[in-house]
């Protein structure tokens, strides 16, 4: 059971990859946007009861007994908090990666230490921003009781850490792998205080966003048809010819 739901507009899968986890690369980030936020997929079936599953249970229970804008509302509360959680994630790993390049590459650890701290004093009070602004939400908002929402984001906590587990990272700590994650923190610094940023916002702003993303994208739908409607006589005519 698959349901989508408004955006938030950077929902984010970030996976801040490093020597921790680079191959033949030095250091690679992801930030990818949805425009949707979906309800966790129906745990019906038989499977292991890991704590993804506990989560994804314990959260679906809770959006089933709530009217299609309620369930909106949770959803976007609940982003927020996975965009912050993986954050942190992310965060750690970089941390990890730095301590390790410095370990291994004594002539880097000056330079890697001081941006990594510079890149904390960036990232760091946005988050406390963020997670401050998310309290306020969470406590402000009347759909779900406030122990219920705390009690999915433990689950989700939880099940982010058994993943953490199940995945092996492989340190690279090579001269050229370090100075990658070196010239990648500029990049990761200002990805994550945006998608940070977007976590402020709203839910009515948010909802406007939405409905402005939704129109330009039928615009330019309904434009591209038109073109390629009149298009159409001159491409068959070519072909004839």
């Amino acid at each position: 059971m698959t349901r989508s739901f408004l955006l938030l507009t950077a929902a984010i899968a970030f996976v801040a990859t490093s020597p921790a986890m680079a191959q033949d690369k030095a250091a690679k980030e992801t930030a990818k946007t949805e425009s949707v936020l979906k309800k966790q997929p129906d745990a019906t079936k038989p499977t292991e009861n890991t704590p993804v599953k506990k989560w994804i249970d314990a959260e679906n229970a809770v959006i089933d007994k709530l009217k299609p804008r309620e369930q909106e509302t949770f959803l976007l509360i609940r982003e927020k908090y996975s965009i912050i959680k993986t954050i942190g994630i992310a965060k750690k790993d970089i941390d990890a990666a730095v301590k390790s390049c410095g370990k291994n590459n004594p002539d880097m650890k000056g330079k890697m230490d001081s941006r990594f701290k510079q890149w904390q004093e960036a990232v760091d009070p946005i988050i406390k921003a963020a997670e401050k602004n998310l309290d306020a939400e969470l406590n402000n908002q009347k759909v779900v009781e406030v122990g219920a929402a705390k009690n999915i984001f433990k689950l989700q906590d939880e099940a982010y850490a058994y993943n953490e587990k199940m995945t092996t990272k492989q340190v690279v700590t090579t001269a050229e792998a370090c100075q990658g994650l070196l010239d990648s923190m500029d990049r990761t610094e200002d990805n994550m205080i945006s998608l940070l940023e977007q976590t402020l916002l709203p839910e009515s702003v948010i909802r406007q966003q939405y409905e402005r993303s939704v129109k330009a994208r039928a615009k330019a739908e309904a434009e591209a048809k038109e073109k390629a409607k009149k298009n159409a006589p001159a491409a068959e005519k070519a072909k004839t010819e």
